[in-house]
């Protein structure tokens, strides 16, 4: 028997969770990578965008692209900072309207997938999610 690729079966659960999500989140128009960031804007009140892009381990380009969609649904809007040298997001009313409607959704699906994968595999996805950065290999003498 062929061993088993953790990262090609954690990507395809990960391919498979999003799907449901995106399915039970799209009565509200919005996909799960979308409900994340306006959570997390929403938990700030208004951010400036490099702080954002820290918390939700996202580089600047890709979660500029990601507001960019968002701003077009007119869910958020960015300015500048105080400074003027930053941009800051926050939530449109647009935008708090779709979050409320799609808690209670994601709280569904949060539930039935913590039912199906059970405790113990919940805390596991927890602790590897929870783990430093793991980029850099271990390579060990090879000599």
């Amino acid at each position: 028997m062929e061993d088993v690729c953790i990262c090609t079966a954690l990507r395809q659960a990960a391919a498979q969770s999003t799907a449901y999500y995106d399915a039970v989140l799209a009565p509200v128009g919005i996909k799960v990578t979308m409900f994340r960031l306006l959570r997390r804007i929403d938990e700030a009140g208004s951010i400036c965008i490099t702080e954002l892009a820290e918390i939700v381990a996202l580089d600047r380009s890709t979660l500029g692209r990601n507001l960019r969609v968002l701003e077009k649904q007119s869910l958020v809007k960015t300015g500048k900072g105080e400074d003027g040298r930053t941009r800051v997001v926050c939530l449109t009313g647009t935008g708090r309207e779709a979050l409320q409607m799609a808690l209670p959704l994601w709280r569904v699906a949060q539930q039935d997938f913590a039912q199906m994968i059970g405790a113990d595999t919940l805390a596991l996805l927890a602790k590897v999610a929870a783990q430093p950065d793991k980029a850099s290999p271990r390579t060990g003498d090879m000599a």
